[in-house]
């Protein structure tokens, strides 16, 4: 049976992919990363649990697609087309038609269509590209499945139909990237409502969900802090921590900006802000919240967005990308969260931190 497991941050979703698939148990198994630095990892870890798992192979979600939907079928849906690379940043255009929609001059396939070109050559071959991953794999895993969109979800109902058995894991609340920002197709279940999407599959029995509470990295006050940013509405379940570690620096704290270089001096925080141009001000190596997603650290330290500090203010809850980035960034911390603040910024719950 399919399966996706929805985790809160720190519940050590992708350790149970490493402990499952490290076993050589005879099954044939391929795992979807969706970024580069998910794909790194995961090969990392695998190798380090299992030396010789040589039934493990670990795949790029856009080589995934090239090298099994795309590469094999593609003179089905248009004879004489040859696959001669990927171009991941081209654009041909809402209005391109054709071979001209999903290629380049140069015979390049564009990432902005591909998981469309995909399923369409799945259809062009009357399913022998299921067929053929049949006979390769047993199961496929996929990590951070919150962050697939688009047309990318109609190549999830492909595999769900399969004899293949999947297994997804992810946390909704984490959805800050995705594998087709741009695509129309799917849009009702863009960045956290694709769980909408998971459910009503679920509805029809070609998958089973099952959610996992606890947090393994987080203290208790970082926990209920992060369930506070999303409406009681979303349903999500209350966060219980399991994080056995202390340090005397603990909780919630606000940042004055004279104070911000004290800060960084006195606990190398991770540091955070909405986009690359945000905070010159201070002289701190920041992380946007897409990079930072997967990190640990003991302390985080961030630069809060007017609707963020509104949040801080007011407790309004938020949504959409704003509401998953600010949940990913302060899930990143073991012990603290600190917010830079300016002194009429009024954040309730949050101790002031003082360098003197």
């Amino acid at each position: 049976m399919n399966e996706l497991r929805i985790a809160v941050a720190g519940a050590r979703k992708t350790q149970g992919i490493i402990e499952s698939c490290a076993m050589a148990d005879g099954r044939r198994i391929l795992i979807l990363a969706l970024t580069q630095a998910n794909q790194y990892e995961l090969t990392m870890r695998i190798r380090a649990a299992n030396p010789l798992a040589e039934h493990v192979e670990i795949l790029g979600w856009y080589s995934f697609l090239l090298r099994h939907f795309v590469r094999p079928y593609l003179p089905l849906l248009f004879p004489g087309r040859t696959l001669n690379g990927f171009n991941y940043d081209g654009d041909p255009g809402i209005y391109a038609s054709g071979e001209a929609r999903y290629f380049d001059t140069d015979g390049r396939a564009y990432q902005r269509y591909l998981a469309n070109l995909a399923y369409k050559v799945h259809v062009a071959s009357h399913g022998s590209t299921v067929d053929r991953l049949e006979h390769i794999y047993t199961d496929v895993y996929i990590d951070e499945a919150q962050d697939i969109g688009g047309w990318a979800l109609e190549i999830l109902d492909i595999l769900f139909a399969s004899k293949l058995n999947v297994h997804l894991v992810g946390d909704i609340r984490q959805a800050l990237i995705s594998t087709d920002p741009r695509d129309r197709k799917n849009r009702p279940f863009k960045a956290e409502k694709v769980i909408n999407w998971y459910r009503d599959r679920e509805s029809k029995k070609v998958l089973e969900i099952y959610e996992t509470n606890y947090t393994y990295r987080s203290n208790q006050v970082i926990a209920d802090f992060s369930d506070k940013v999303f409406a009681p509405s979303h349903g999500y379940t209350s966060t219980i921590s399991r994080c056995t570690e202390t340090n005397p620096h603990s909780g919630l704290f606000r940042v004055s900006p004279g104070d911000v270089a004290a800060y960084f001096s006195s606990f190398k925080p991770l540091c955070l802000r909405w986009r690359s141009d945000f905070g010159s001000q201070y002289d701190l190596p920041y992380m946007t919240f897409g990079i930072c997603k997967g990190l640990t650290a003991e302390h985080v330290l961030i630069l809060p967005t007017g609707k963020f500090k509104k949040f801080l203010r007011d407790g309004a809850y938020l949504d959409g990308r704003t509401a998953c980035s600010l949940y990913v960034g302060v899930t990143r911390a073991i012990h603290s969260v600190a917010f830079i603040l300016e002194d009429r910024d009024l954040a309730p719950g949050l101790q002031q931190w003082d360098a003197r």
